[in-house]
């Protein structure tokens, strides 16, 4: 029965949200990105992309860096501003548990970001595949070892990165600020890949964006549990 009741508030969030919207936003995003990673060969003499690992990581890179962003936007959308607005209040009115509200609401956030994640990584690889078919910018074929383990990897940080996109939930609840929400999720995600003139990231040492994750976990379990007596004012 608890899982019937948030799948229903889930259904009617969608449709009061009109995450059609939403939707086409991460396909943009998706395409972008895309278009990025084609246009990124062309910019020097120096080829970006040796081998396709290289555009398999980068794939990977600009897509869990551009929905982490994503998902504050979300965020901001499902959650930050009905609360800076009071307009949660009216449905705070209803005979509907607080905590099963607010969950429908990161239910939403998190299943789009892992869905976009997995979406905007294939989009964006397959896309330069299909141009390099013509281009021949990497030579060779594509080794199927190659496909498995990073479409492997794509899913699992899909995941992974759906669960880090929480963090800024608990910047933005301070004082349901949009800006704030928004700006802390440019923060975790340079955090994790900024480099300082090397090949090494936080986000490469495995147990960093786990541990992240988790707290991003953390952070939405809080906020539901919290939720009761949370100060809507």
């Amino acid at each position: 029965m608890e899982a019937t009741g948030v799948l229903n508030l889930i259904k009617l969030e969608l449709k009061k949200t009109k995450i059609g919207r939403s939707i086409l936003g991460g396909f943009i995003a998706s395409f972008l990105i895309m278009f990025f990673v084609i246009v990124v060969n062309y910019d020097g003499s120096e080829k970006p992309f040796t081998n396709y690992g290289d555009v398999l990581t980068s794939v990977d890179l600009f897509v869990s860096l551009t929905f982490i962003i994503y998902a504050s936007v979300l965020l901001s959308k499902f959650i930050i501003d009905e609360y800076k607005n009071k307009s949660i209040t009216v449905l705070f009115m209803y005979p509907i548990q607080r905590k099963k509200l607010l969950a429908a609401k990161i239910i939403i956030v998190v299943l789009f970001t892992f869905l976009f994640g997995i979406i905007g990584r294939v989009v964006a690889f397959y896309g330069f595949y299909v141009y390099n078919s013509f281009t021949h910018f990497i030579p060779g074929e594509l080794p199927t070892s190659l496909l498995i383990e990073h479409g492997i990897r794509f899913l699992v940080n899909s995941a992974m990165y759906s669960c880090i996109a929480l963090i800024p939930l608990y910047f933005g609840m301070r004082k349901y600020s949009v800006p704030t929400t928004i700006v802390s999720s440019i923060l975790v995600a340079m955090a994790l890949n900024a480099n300082t003139g090397t090949e090494f990231t936080l986000s490469k040492i495995v147990i960093i964006p786990v541990i992240i994750a988790v707290l991003g976990l953390l952070v939405a379990y809080l906020a539901i549990r919290n939720v009761d007596t949370k100060d809507v004012a």
